[in-house]
Formats: structure tokens, C-alpha cells, sequence
């Protein structure tokens, strides 16, 4: 029997602890649901799974409608999370206040 609910984007923010320092981690996972408010609600119940000793749900998530002109989809190029953020700042700028601190755990673009 296929599921019909509609799948969702929900992203979750988490506090690590067993890091060299303080850090969070933005997860973003995909649920079928009836609406934001269960999406968000599935999605902290996978939560649990999740934490651990080190790792700890700080109780922020936003849920986001994955959809497709054409119908119900998932696959290469699906669009399973999308955050607009109004800001007069210029891209570099913007990008080093939320995406580039420095402070990242992540790959940079010379390390292809």
C-alpha cells in the first residue's frame, strides 16, 4: 500500500558536546506527514534515535513542503529543504555572518 502523505524537509538543531569545543549541528531529514506540525513532529521522534550522551536536541526545527509541479517525487535535484532569508547584506558578507564563520566542520572548495 502506498503511503499518499506528502514528504517534508524538516531540519533539527543539535548541541554536540563531544567535540573539541562546543558546536551545533543543523540535520536535515525527510518524513511523510499531513502537515508541518507533523512533519516536525515525526521528525523529533527520529530525534531521539539520534541523541546521544554527546549529541542533544535543542528543540528548533522547521519543516519544509517538498513538492514537484509534476507530481509526487524524489530523486536527483529534489528540493527537500529551502530556508529564504531577507538580508541587505552582500553575498560575501552574508555568507561569512550564517554559512562561513569559520567555525565550520566542513569541506572547503580546495580540498576537492
Amino acid at each position: 500500500m502506498e503511503n499518499s502523505e506528502p514528504w517534508y524537509g524538516v531540519r533539527l538543531i543539535y548541541r554536540l558536546t563531544g567535540t573539541s569545543g562546543p558546536a551545533y549541528e543543523d540535520r536535515v531529514i525527510i518524513v511523510r506527514a499531513e502537515s508541518d506540525d507533523d512533519a516536525i513532529a515525526k521528525a523529533e521522534q527520529y530525534s531521539k534515535d539520534y541523541e546521544s550522551n554527546t549529541t542533544e536536541y535543542v528543540g528548533y526545527a522547521m519543516g519544509f513542503h517538498i513538492f514537484d509541479e509534476n507530481g509526487p517525487c524524489l530523486g536527483p535535484g529534489t528540493e527537500v529543504f529551502s530556508l529564504i532569508r531577507e538580508s541587505e547584506l552582500d553575498p560575501n558578507a552574508y555568507l561569512d555572518r550564517f554559512h562561513d564563520t569559520g567555525n565550520e566542520f566542513a569541506r572547503t572548495d580546495t580540498e576537492k
